[in-house]
């Protein structure tokens, strides 16, 4: 493979390249470089992930401390190690005199040793956890001890040790555990840093530009104005920033970013994100469309479960042995289309909506429960047998169009859930390419199925699903191309990515890239993954998906909230965790829940239990509501999502307390009347909750504190220049004197908020959780 041959000479140059005055011309990366996060030794760069197509090259530099390996280096890949320097760093990409710069940050991880004190005897004793990705990992001995040496980045992270591969009983009361959100214990793992970074606030908005503070003293600071590097002046703890006159004629955005990065001794600061229309600051969230990512509040529906406003083409699957509720039932996209029209999704607050997979599904029924011995049929859409037609019991084509058409006149997105892991074995594709799967039995002769973790790239999810082999080029080439029909045919505007984990990154990079090559608009991608974070990380940057789903987050506020087991500090932990992870503004999903998971509020009520197989309750019975205050506490995860980073996802029914145990039960007639007055005022704080957070730059944009997690309160500050809003989480109903312009929260409480003296204020208010912006034109510095 072609060498980079001048790097080391280009290299040298960099200080007298980077004093150069050149004009300013547009980086040709289009959207946000993401960081590259490097390892302990040597780090590869996808060149061409950050790169349009046919754009080259011409020279790679690189900042203090990261050192080039050119005899490692390819005209494809750039690989580096970091020798010394700032947890903050920088490599650009020069292409025809352009620079293109991506962050980089250093590695935090330490090896930690996790030793296994207890009798072995015959037993094989393994682990797994976070750090592994949760596939099994056996333990070195020496002597008598076992033990593992696990890289472990900053922060806490979760393990348990395997018994002849059965997981050990952990409970409450040992040491260093904490819940794992499913009504069982983890051991945790301490890698938290001695002392915490400076923080990074927002100062004033000036005619051109902006400030920001520090807490403390820097060792470097990084400023990218849509992927380029600009300088600030520093004046003590402030720096000022001047947005340069640019031509971004080219961009596809009218919206461009100012992201800011910092470190000091003790690794990275919390980042800042500005967002710059005409060379200003965007102070008035109403000037934002729904092609800025950040705004979105997204709304998952389960087309045949949403609403039937077609009767001519709901045709359940004729089989006495298909249990009733995991059958048709009528939903279709001629529904989706009236609430559309009728403004449910506007009067709610929506602006993306995600369509389940619409692709045809077979006719007859599959699969086996075993008591009572039934199946089921592909209601749900993932199991294709075309990768692009429409199923006719959704609708067609056309009604498809206009779908997207009357969404995009009224400034919804719509984007599709695509299944590339997999195919039905009626898929033509599979009868034509038996090979193209992957094998349905292992080398040792056990089934591959719902092998999840030790043979993720490779395991069928059931014996009629074959799983792709996506080391084949043509396997990737082919499934591409099916994904990209959908957003070339169709003016879509992103997908949720089924399976993610299950697929290989280069069917990603692969897609992606033939998306920006064949598309003029962005194209927002979210993947599913459950597994660790590095795991989840892995498919995020400019190359691959723009997010994930947060699955550690809605499991540990399942935990905080359900539960009313009085304690939020694991929820701040995971809060801070994902924001160390995924950066301070990321785009991953924070769902209300989903439709593989229990509802949230059947778990609040005490109808599914815990330590319950949510499966098999959802199978064979059918839950009840019995404690309303689990609508409360449905309020609050709602509250929770809408004002923390990343986007809000409601899954349907949620907006108003939709019961059910696991699938199918999850998977209920969606109602929009005869809702009790519980569901109507549940509904409706949601829907005050979805426009506070459109109309709120502080929650699209703003730095993110917790205030306290101590003593059955939960406070996160939220700010943004001039605005700031506090959220309050209270197990207890909140005692607040609304009227009073000065409020305060619980005064029984051992902790107090100082009074909020404000001119303007507004407030969201439940029984659990209050929230109070504030708005100062004026406020001083």
């Amino acid at each position: 493979m072609k060498k980079i041959v001048f790097l080391l000479s280009i290299i040298m140059l960099i200080s007298c390249k980077q004093n150069q005055e050149v004009e300013r011309v547009a980086s040709v990366i289009q959207v946000p470089s993401s960081p590259i996060y490097a390892k302990n030794g040597a780090t590869d760069v996808v060149i061409e992930d950050y790169l349009p197509a046919d754009t080259k090259v011409d020279s790679i530099t690189t900042g203090n401390g990261i050192k080039a390996m050119p005899w490692q280096t390819t005209d494809e890949v750039f690989t580096f190690e970091i020798v010394d320097g700032p947890a903050i760093n920088l490599i650009t990409l020069w292409t025809n005199g352009i620079r293109n710069d991506i962050p980089v940050f250093k590695s935090e991880s330490k090896v930690k040793r996790i030793t296994y004190d207890k009798p072995v005897g015959s037993s094989r004793i393994q682990l797994k956890g976070e750090f592994t990705n949760w596939a099994p990992v056996d333990l070195e001995k020496d002597g008598d001890q076992l033990y593992y040496d696990a890289e472990v980045p900053t922060g806490k992270f979760q393990y348990l040790f395997l018994i002849d591969g059965n997981e050990e009983k952990i409970t409450a009361d040992m040491p260093d555990v904490v819940s794992n959100g499913m009504g069982g214990f983890n051991r945790v793992i301490d890698n938290s840093r001695n002392a915490s970074p400076a923080e990074l606030s927002y100062g004033t908005i000036l005619e051109d530009g902006f400030t920001f503070r520090t807490s403390g003293s820097l060792d470097n600071v990084v400023i990218l104005y849509e992927n380029q590097k600009i300088e600030a002046q520093k004046d003590g703890d402030t720096y000022t920033v001047n947005i340069p006159e640019t031509d971004f004629s080219n961009r596809i955005s009218k919206t461009q970013l100012v992201r800011v990065f910092a470190s000091d001794a003790n690794g990275r600061t919390n980042d800042l994100l500005i967002s710059i229309q005409n060379g200003k600051v965007v102070r008035d969230p109403s000037k934002l469309d729904r092609s800025d990512f950040h705004t979105q509040v997204l709304y998952f529906m389960m087309v045949d479960r949403f609403l039937d406003a077609d009767p001519s083409n709901t045709k359940p699957v004729v089989d006495p042995d298909i249990l009733p509720k995991a059958n048709y039932m009528g939903g279709d996209l001629a529904g989706v289309l009236e609430k559309i029209n009728d403004g449910y999704f506007e009067e709610m607050g929506i602006n993306t909506i995600w369509l389940s997979p619409i692709t045809q599904n077979p006719e007859t029924a599959y699969g086996l429960w075993p008591d009572p011995k039934t199946k089921f049929s592909g209601y749900h859409g993932y199991w294709p047998i075309s990768n692009t037609a429409v199923d006719y019991r959704f609708g067609d084509e056309k009604i498809l169009k206009e779908i997207i058409a009357t969404a995009h006149e009224k400034d919804i997105n719509v984007i599709l859930d695509y299944v590339a892991n997999h195919v039905h074995e009626e898929h033509p594709l599979y009868k034509e390419h038996p090979e193209w799967a992957t094998d349905l039995y292992l080398p040792d002769g056990s089934l591959n199925t719902e092998r999840w973790d030790d043979q993720r790239l490779t395991t069928w999810f059931d014996t009629f699903m074959p799983t792709l082999d996506f080391s084949k080029p043509e396997v990737v080439e082919k499934m591409t191309d099916s994904a990209l029909y959908w957003v070339t045919n169709y003016d879509l505007d992103g997908f949720r990515h089924d399976a993610t984990k299950h697929v290989p990154e280069a069917y990603w990079r692969m897609l992606t890239k033939k998306i920006r090559n064949h598309t003029d608009r962005p194209i927002y991608q979210i993947g599913e993954t459950y597994g660790s974070y590095d795991l989840i990380r892995s498919y995020v940057s400019t190359g691959m998906l723009d997010a994930q789903f947060d699955f550690n987050m809605y499991d540990a506020a399942v935990s905080a909230f359900a539960k009313a087991d009085n304690s939020y500090s694991n929820l701040a932990e995971t809060l801070n965790k994902g924001l160390e992870y995924y950066g301070h503004h990321h785009l991953m999903g924070n769902i209300s829940g989903n439709q593989d998971r229990a509802r949230f509020i059947t778990y609040a009520s005490g109808d599914l239990q815990f330590d319950e197989d949510a499966k098999l309750a959802g199978w064979t019975r059918e839950t009840q509501m019995s404690d309303s205050t689990a609508y409360d506490r449905l309020g609050m995860l709602q509250a929770f999502n809408m004002t923390i980073p990343g986007v809000p996802v409601i899954y349907y029914g949620d907006e108003y307390g939709s019961i059910g145990a696991g699938d199918p039960d999850n998977r209920r007639m969606m109602k929009f009347d005869n809702l009790s007055n519980r569901e109507k005022n549940l509904r409706e704080l949601v829907q005050e909750l979805a426009q506070l957070r459109r109309n709120s730059m502080s929650l699209l944009y703003g730095t993110t504190q917790v205030i306290t997690d101590q003593n059955g309160l939960l406070i996160l500050r939220r700010a943004y220049f001039d605005e700031e809003t506090f959220v309050y989480f209270n197990e207890n109903p909140i005692l607040m004197n609304v009227a009073d312009k000065n409020a305060r929260f619980r005064e029984s409480e051992t902790t107090l908020i100082n009074t909020l003296e404000t001119d303007k204020y507004v407030q969201v208010r439940a029984r659990n959780f209050a929230i109070i912006q504030t708005k100062t034109k004026n406020k001083p510095q």
